[in-house]
């Protein structure tokens, strides 16, 4: 197709509806608002070593993005690395990748954004994991018989769980360890009261069958629940009646909920 017709074809198409220009304009402050990722030049011309130049002039500058986007200062791990890229990204029978698959390995690994050589070394594992599982996605929804089917089915789905593993290992790595634990929602029903920060139970602990709760500990002598004598006791639904406690002429002791010990039986 020449330019020509290519300027007829495009005189044909309606201009972009109210909604999409709205989306449009939407897309433009997104995409001033990314960084710029990580690419080489045009590679053509070359056999089987990739050219190190950048799009622009500024060799030096260009030098300062490539060891930044691999989080080091080795001007060699950075370019190794780019090998490693490369290598994958390329298709079978070349050797060299297209501009077009070199650079969208790059762009993944500038996505990343790796802030040391061990996050670049994931970073580069993620991006050759990732092209090789959708190699393998690709083989299996052309695959003509079931065994090959399976097979290439059974290789994607191992290499897909491998990269959400490098996920989850990225994002422990980010946040060196720590877990944190977020509380949606809080319900304090009439009569209750809500605790925020840390909590230490003390006794009313679990049976060695991990299931029993065990009776909270005495102190000073004292029962730890004690209940008045003639009290009633009431549920949090008011429309019940009271529920009496046993009378007497002194606090008497909640019965304990601790196993007895069970006694063996003697051979009779």
């Amino acid at each position: 197709m020449t330019a020509t017709d290519d300027r007829l074809n495009r005189s044909k198409r309606p201009p972009p509806t109210e909604r999409e220009q709205h989306a449009i304009k939407r897309a433009a402050e997104r995409y001033r608002a990314r960084a710029e990722p990580f690419a080489y030049g045009n590679q053509s011309g070359q056999a089987n070593k990739l050219d190190w130049r950048g799009k622009h002039d500024d060799d030096a500058g260009h030098l300062l993005t490539t060891i930044d986007t691999f989080g080091t200062a080795s001007p060699e791990f950075a370019q190794h690395n780019i090998g490693r890229v490369a290598a994958v990204m390329r298709g079978r029978g070349e050797q060299l990748p297209s501009d077009m698959a070199l650079n969208a390995g790059l762009a993944a690994v500038s996505g990343i954004a790796p802030q040391n050589e061990v996050e670049a070394m994931l970073a580069t594992q993620m991006v050759g994991v990732h092209e090789v599982a959708r190699e393998m996605l690709t083989r299996a929804k052309l695959a003509d018989t079931t065994d090959a089917l399976e097979r290439y089915g059974a290789l994607a789905t191992k290499l897909l769980r491998t990269y959400t593993t490098q996920v989850e290992a990225l994002a422990k790595l980010r946040r060196k360890g720590e877990q944190t634990v977020r509380v949606e929602h809080v319900h304090v029903y009439p009569g209750g009261q809500a605790i925020v920060g840390n909590v230490t139970q003390g006794g009313g602990a679990h049976d060695e069958n991990g299931h029993q709760p065990r009776a909270p500990e005495r102190t000073s002598g004292k029962p730890a629940l004690a209940a008045p004598v003639g009290a009633s006791l009431r549920g949090t639904d008011t429309s019940w009646e009271p529920v009496p406690v046993t009378s007497g002429g002194k606090e008497e002791a909640l019965p304990d909920a601790r196993r007895r010990p069970r006694q063996r039986r003697t051979a009779g």
